[in-house]
């Protein structure tokens, strides 16, 4: 229920708040991209009612190093920022690019299918960056292409919008964001499951990409 109102919360002062301030609230980029974002977002709500809540802020790595929390600072107020300049650059140019919107909607698309598929094969073990009891290392289905699938399909949502909203200084913002901040992430994870796993976890670092299949 928390993650619920989160995730409506999310979405208002992500997108239809800055969308109703600059007069676009109407616009169906605006309305598809606010449905997409609470598809993409369901998993995490099923997990949570299926699995229980997740873990405490105060347990994921990330935070409890200074590193990780300036890395969360930049990604706070680095999406809030991107997401209100995208919109109004959407506003002020109501550009209708078909080639971006084409793009946009693809990658967004992308995000939605990636993040069901990994959350929905990680199960319980979908969480914050903490080692639970009875921890199991998933390496099957998309995990067996790619580590961190759940990140790439946070960029690929990320990153989808900003062509869909035709705003490309909003998408290179994003680039350094999501390299600031899942670069920590990723350093930390892998550190943490190397640690946990040892040999297991680099046997399979050896045998699978770390965002891009087949690529990076």
């Amino acid at each position: 229920m928390k993650f619920s109102l989160l995730l409506v919360s999310l979405i208002t002062f992500l997108i239809l708040l800055p969308a109703f301030l600059f007069n676009v609230l109407a616009n169906w980029q605006i309305i598809v991209l606010a449905l997409s974002y609470f598809v993409f977002f369901l998993p995490t709500v099923w997990r949570s009612l299926k699995f229980g809540e997740l873990a405490k802020r105060s347990e994921d790595r990330q935070v409890q190093s200074l590193a990780g929390r300036l890395a969360s600072l930049v990604l706070i107020i680095g999406l809030v920022g991107v997401h209100w300049l995208a919109v109004y650059d959407f506003s002020r140019l109501l550009l209708d690019n078909i080639a971006l919107t084409s793009v946009g909607i693809a990658a967004i698309a992308s995000s939605i299918l990636i993040n069901q598929a990994a959350v929905v094969t990680l199960g319980k073990f979908f969480d914050r960056l903490t080692i639970k009891p009875e921890h199991q290392l998933v390496t099957s289905g998309i995990y067996s292409l790619v580590r961190h699938p759940i990140y790439l399909s946070y960029i690929l949502l990320f990153a989808g919008f900003c062509p869909l909203l035709q705003s490309i200084i909003a998408l290179s913002i994003l680039f350094l964001i999501c390299l600031v901040w899942f670069g920590n992430r990723i350093a930390i994870e892998e550190e943490m499951l190397v640690q946990e796993f040892k040999d297991d976890y680099k046997a399979y670092q050896q045998t699978t990409k770390k965002l891009i299949p087949f690529v990076y």
